[in-house]
């Protein structure tokens, strides 16, 4: 193993260093004036900005580490910002004036991660998400924070995310939690103290693919007599792999967007006391509701804006609460919305875009006119501009009949098979889409196609194509790689002497398991911050991202032999391809032992293995000079195995076929007694390139 050593200077036909370095601007929030903040990539990792009424824009200091999300107090004067220091997980929640005055920390630190928080009106306390890496249970609790720093604790549960907050001092119910109050009591108590008020929150909990949707009401009683008074009740149709909403009606109805009994994510609007009456607002079979904005009432009309996923790309519409009527707005300016906003009044949306060619841009979208058009109000993007590559559509058919898709980038190039990379996104539950991937531009720029493929487990095609890589199905997701290779090099797309696999977090997983699993298949192989060892991953990660990830992997303290089998780190005498690690130091996601691993077992078996670790980084290579020395680095790795000579046709040998164990579904026993496994190394690289696969002999 070395050290990866300092990349090449920008050569002729790189991508311009300004856009491999290209500034992404994300995650609006809107203030009750109309000042937008938002996050945007910095020399230092992401920061805070103000874009002032009048145009103006500016830098907040939230102190160190990189922000991840902000939101402003119902009055305007303080500013809630999500911070990971060193980019890790270990996140704070901090409280700061738009001037960047009064900087203080109100919850995570200290070993506990914190969520975003959300304002209660009046803007004396928020509630938070907050992990505590003391508890070994791995639980995520919702504790409300004054602003002087005083807590309670509300709720807990297994990867609890807060959706909503309301406040119900109204609501008679709630004084069945314990003594009668009047209402003007308890209003009056939650005037003085948020300590000492009545809170009905709608959370999701559960692991991750088992959400549910859960309701509690609590009345916290101010001191000295101190104490919580809970009733909780969990909203009707089972479990949900997707899960988000808020309160409506003054919290008496919800408005969700889930698969909640469904294949497909829908917007529903779902009554909290009188549990059984649910209506579907939105709804497709082709495509996902991912986000929505309710409007203003005009004229005594409810309306929501809906954010549909179709098949990686977003879709805008305006629909009627009641009666369901609808109608499309135009297509907006880039391919992805990932986030919408409404001013008030109800007569703009702020939407945060991405795009295959632009960087993260947020745009404003005019519903007063007829056309509704759109404009750009912030963008960070190089001013200088660059042949970039759109991305087409492709699908392709599995091992076993299921439809796979992906995105397929072909550098300009004279026709025939390109050298190829494929490359894997993280999760499993997410996408690709056409968004802006600076390594893949500076790969088509040295002249390599990529193809960024949704294997089984990835969200935006239903709960049953997320589902179906659970636990020993993650086998046929390890066969999803090669049936990509299969497809590729089938249709004349990739050159099968030149194919290289990359891929981050759950993608660097699938790349190292790839690597072993047809080790002749590919070129070369890059590993960002990838988990190599199932059973160590559990034992070093966050207990609650452990806790959350049982039901995708498998228990480990009842499924070892899975873990084991579905393990590369325990099949890497296999591995042939020369491989490029990449982690970051603060990384306590994936630890930072699984790279560490990954390039002892390759280097004990004399594999070209190199370790480019970032000092600072986390889970995310975040900073910009370092995401430039990534980019750099990896296409310096990548570009003289994937546009290089082809290799001589190895001798084959008569060496034993190894076959991959897949423990049965119905416990843990270990691999079946004379099971075959789904594939064979050496044969199935044979049969899906379709002819003998000319590959260098393993050393």
């Amino acid at each position: 193993m070395a050290r990866l050593p300092r990349p090449e200077p920008e050569q002729a036909g790189d991508l311009p260093v300004e856009w491999v370095a290209a500034e992404r601007v994300w995650a609006p929030v809107l203030a009750s004036d109309g000042r937008l903040a938002y996050v945007a990539d910095g020399p230092a990792g992401p920061a805070l900005w103000i874009r002032d009424a009048d145009g103006t824009r500016r830098v907040v200091d939230t102190g160190p580490g990189h922000v991840r999300a902000a939101s402003w107090s119902p009055t305007g004067d303080l500013i809630a910002v999500q911070v990971a220091p060193g980019g890790g997980e270990l996140t704070e929640l901090r409280v700061v004036a738009p001037d960047g005055a009064g900087l203080r920390l109100l919850a995570g630190g200290a070993g506990r991660a914190a969520g975003p928080g959300r304002w209660l009106a009046g803007g004396r306390a928020l509630v938070v998400a907050e992990s505590d890496r003391a508890d070994p249970a791995g639980s995520t609790a919702a504790v409300l924070v004054a602003l002087d720093g005083r807590r309670a604790a509300l709720a807990a549960g297994i990867a609890l995310q807060i959706c909503d907050i309301a406040d119900i001092a109204d609501i008679a119910d709630i004084a069945d939690l314990a003594d009668r109050q009047s209402d003007a009591d308890r209003q009056s108590d939650a005037a003085r103290d948020p300590l000492a008020g009545s809170y009905r929150l709608l959370l999701r909990e559960g692991p991750r693919g088992v959400r549910r949707a859960l309701v509690v009401d609590v009345r916290l009683t101010a001191p000295p007599d101190g104490g919580a008074a809970h009733a909780s009740w969990e909203l009707p149709g089972g479990t949900a792999t997707v899960l988000t909403g808020r309160f409506t009606a003054g919290g008496r109805r919800a408005l969700l967007i889930s698969d909640l009994g469904r294949e497909r994510a829908a917007l529903l609007d779902i009554a909290v006391d009188a549990p059984g009456d649910t209506a579907v607002i939105a709804a497709r079979p082709d495509a996902d509701v991912e986000r929505f904005a309710l409007l203003d009432p005009a004229g005594g009309r409810a309306v929501v804006v809906v954010v549909w996923n179709v098949a990686g790309r977003s879709e805008l519409t305006l629909v009627e609460l009641s009666g369901g009527r609808s109608r499309p707005l135009p297509a907006p300016p880039r391919d992805v919305v990932t986030a919408v906003l409404v001013r008030p009044g109800g007569r703009e949306l702020i939407l945060a875009l991405d795009g295959a060619t632009a960087p993260g841009e947020i745009w404003a979208c005019d519903l007063a006119s007829p056309t509704a058009g759109y404009r750009c109000l912030v963008s960070h993007a190089p001013a200088r501009p660059a042949e970039l590559v759109r991305p087409v559509p492709h699908t392709l058919v599995a091992h076993d009949g299921l439809e796979l898709s992906g995105w397929w980038y072909r550098p300009p190039a004279p026709p025939g098979p390109l050298p190829t990379l494929l490359y894997l996104h993280g999760g499993p539950e997410a996408q690709e889409r056409p968004a802006f991937n600076p390594l893949l531009h500076a790969l088509l720029a040295r002249g390599i196609a990529v193809f960024a493929p949704n294997v089984r487990g990835s969200t935006g095609f239903g709960r049953t194509f997320e589902e179906a890589d659970h636990l020993h199905h993650r086998f046929d997701g390890i066969e999803d790689v090669a049936s990509c290779v299969r497809d590729l090099v089938a249709t004349g797309l990739a050159d099968a002497d030149r194919i290289g696999i990359a891929g981050r977090s759950y993608g660097g997983y699938l790349t190292l398991a790839a690597l072993v699993h047809f080790p002749r298949m590919f070129r070369a192989g890059v590993d960002v911050c990838g988990m190599v060892d199932l059973e160590s991953f559990y034992q070093h990660t966050e207990p609650w991202i452990a806790a959350s990830a049982v039901t995708k992997y498998g228990d480990p303290a009842t499924q070892p032999a899975l873990l084991r089998a579905l393990s590369p780190l325990h099949r890497m005498s296999a591995l042939a391809a020369p491989l490029l690690v990449v982690h970051g130091d603060n990384d306590t996601n994936v630890p930072v032992i699984e790279a560490e691993q990954t390039v002892a077992a390759a280097t004990a078996r004399g594999v070209d293995c190199r370790y480019l670790l970032f000092d600072g980084e986390g889970h995310e290579v975040a900073e910009l000079g370092n995401r430039v020395r990534f980019v750099r680095a990896t296409v310096d790795w990548l570009a003289p195995h994937l546009l290089g000579p082809r290799l001589a046709q190895p001798r084959r040998t008569a060496s034993p076929l190894v076959a991959v164990p897949r423990p049965t579904p119905a416990g843990d026993a270990g691999p079946s007694a004379g099971a075959g496994g789904p594939f064979e190394q050496d044969e199935f690289a044979d049969l899906v390139l379709g002819r003998q696969a000319a590959r260098r002999p393993l050393p």
